[in-house]
């Protein structure tokens, strides 16, 4: 592994310990007491949207290691797909946090509390895969065989 690849892995590395650090955070504090306190609602919503942010580092740390340009973030995803560094379920609940990340971020036509708090309890055990699946692919060396 060349030096530029050994600062990606380490980067990625790095990124995937703060992942790792908020997943635990929001399922410490994860429970249906979340839909009638803001302030517990709101701090877990802004962890998950920070979550989300890291995946998307991760992904295009992981394309650069693959040497193509990151683009965007759905693309980003979809080109580890097709590169076997995640599973296709995984891709595609990536996609799926990044969009209810927007909607938090932005609050396309309000938040329905109930949905998000659905959504982001099925999306929970999908960002742990994340992390395994990534963390497979960098400690082969980034070599898709």
């Amino acid at each position: 592994m060349d030096t530029r690849d050994t600062r990606i892995r380490e980067r990625i590395l790095q990124k995937a310990e703060e992942l790792i650090d908020r997943i635990e955070f929001i399922e410490r504090h994860f429970s249906d007491a979340m839909l009638d306190d803001r302030i517990l609602r709101k701090a877990l919503y802004k962890e998950f949207q920070e979550a989300v942010e890291v995946v998307t580092d991760i992904c295009a740390l992981s394309r650069r290691m693959l040497r193509s340009s990151a683009e965007d973030d759905y693309t980003n995803i979809d080109y580890l797909v097709d590169a076997k560094v995640l599973k296709p379920e995984t891709g595609r609940d990536m996609k799926s946090a990044n969009g209810l990340r927007n909607r938090l971020v932005h609050e396309y036509d309000g938040i329905n509390d109930h949905t998000a708090y659905a959504a982001m309890q099925r999306l929970m055990p999908s960002m742990q895969k994340f992390i395994g699946e990534v963390l497979a692919w960098v400690d082969s060396d980034g070599i898709i065989s």
